[in-house]
């Protein structure tokens, strides 16, 4: 399973990169998160859906906490980076208390219905662009 996701995880990421729509993502609804290992040190990097909000960027984690990336990046004071809309920022990671479901409500219908699909521990988290 892990080989699938990753090859289909490097698929939408280059989508992304160039501005292509790869189900359930779009320059408009998905962007890319870059974490430094908390253990490797190596980079790593996931695409996620997101849902703009007042400027903020949210996303729905489908593991909460426990995700990956997640933890890479709480290891290293909430820090990554970002891909969105075309360039690469430096960005904070922050989960955050609220229901994530009114922030599914606003993403894609189809991203939003693999969250639900196979999550585990659903938790909303803002991302803000440094």
């Amino acid at each position: 399973m892990n080989i699938v996701r990753s090859m289909s995880n490097a698929a939408v990421m280059a989508g992304l990169r160039l501005g292509l729509p790869v189900a359930p993502y779009t320059r408009a609804n998905g962007l890319i998160v870059e974490t430094v290992g908390r253990r490797s040190g190596k980079r790593r990097r996931t695409p996620v859906g997101y849902a703009e909000e007042d400027g903020r960027i949210i996303v729905v984690v489908e593991n909460g906490a426990r995700a990956d990336y997640v933890r890479n990046a709480l290891a290293h004071e909430g820090r990554l980076r970002v891909f969105h809309r075309g360039a690469w920022k430096d960005a904070r990671l922050r989960l955050l208390e609220d229901d994530p479901e009114p922030y599914l409500q606003r993403m894609s219908r189809t991203h939003a219905a693999a969250v639900r699909r196979f999550g585990s521990e659903l938790r909303a988290a803002e991302i803000v662009p440094d």
